[in-house]
């Protein structure tokens, strides 16, 4: 019993240092729901079973429930995106496009608040990902297809289809781009074990992504 009680107030001093110091705070919330759970097994061998009981009910069961609606209620996903044709475009206050209504659907069937963070290119959504500023983001290759695109050579830099179609409103004569290869762009996850992602992979195995391309492709 001893053994037992020692290794139980090792875990927990483990499990409280991950709930604190976790970047997510989804996962913050788990490690405390897991460390409350110990907690209840280490008043049992603390022969405390009126003390355990109430903690399994409270703390274990009751404050889980409530944490749980309280983040399916009011979570918040941010959305690294870039202001292009097409893909997301902005009017006043409102974003419309491919971008916007894939994630605006998916928010609807699990209850998120969406929020678009502007970027400047790929390279800035990348480092924003790798340092968990945000939890989605529009990249080159990644976790969820969206659709192939064109990349063409522009002034030494690699510019792709909707991002030409920027650079014409201020230049007609591209006589010199060529076409150098194809990218499929894709959404990107900060975090790939999270319930975010897990959520938006069942949401993407159903969604019908060509009827929303074919919608925003038209005029092309």
């Amino acid at each position: 019993m001893v053994i037992v009680r020692y290794i139980l107030l090792l875990l927990t001093i483990l499990l409280s240092g991950f709930a604190i110091f976790s970047k997510k705070a989804f996962n913050a919330f788990v490690y405390r729901t897991i460390l409350s759970i110990l907690v209840v097994g280490l008043y049992i061998t603390y022969f405390a079973p009126d003390v355990a009981l109430a903690e399994a009910m409270l703390g274990a069961l009751l404050t889980t429930f409530i944490y749980l609606l309280a983040f399916k209620i009011h979570s918040e996903i941010k959305i690294g995106i870039l202001i292009l044709p097409v893909l997301c475009e902005k009017y006043q206050e409102y974003y419309k496009g491919i971008i916007p209504e894939i994630l605006e659907e998916f928010s609807k069937k699990y209850n998120y608040k969406i929020k678009f963070i502007e970027l400047k290119d790929f390279d800035e959504i990348m480092n924003y990902l790798s340092d968990v500023k945000i939890d989605i983001g529009i990249c080159y290759n990644g976790d969820f297809k969206i659709l192939e695109v064109p990349v063409y050579q522009y002034k030494g830099e690699e510019k792709n289809f909707f991002e030409i179609q920027e650079i014409l409103k201020n230049e007609s004569n591209l006589n010199s781009l060529k076409k150098s290869k194809n990218y499929t762009l894709s959404f990107c996850f900060s975090d790939k074990n999270s319930i975010l992602y897990e959520e938006f992979k069942d949401f993407y195995t159903q969604f019908d992504l060509e009827k929303v391309l074919i919608k925003h492709l038209r005029r092309y």
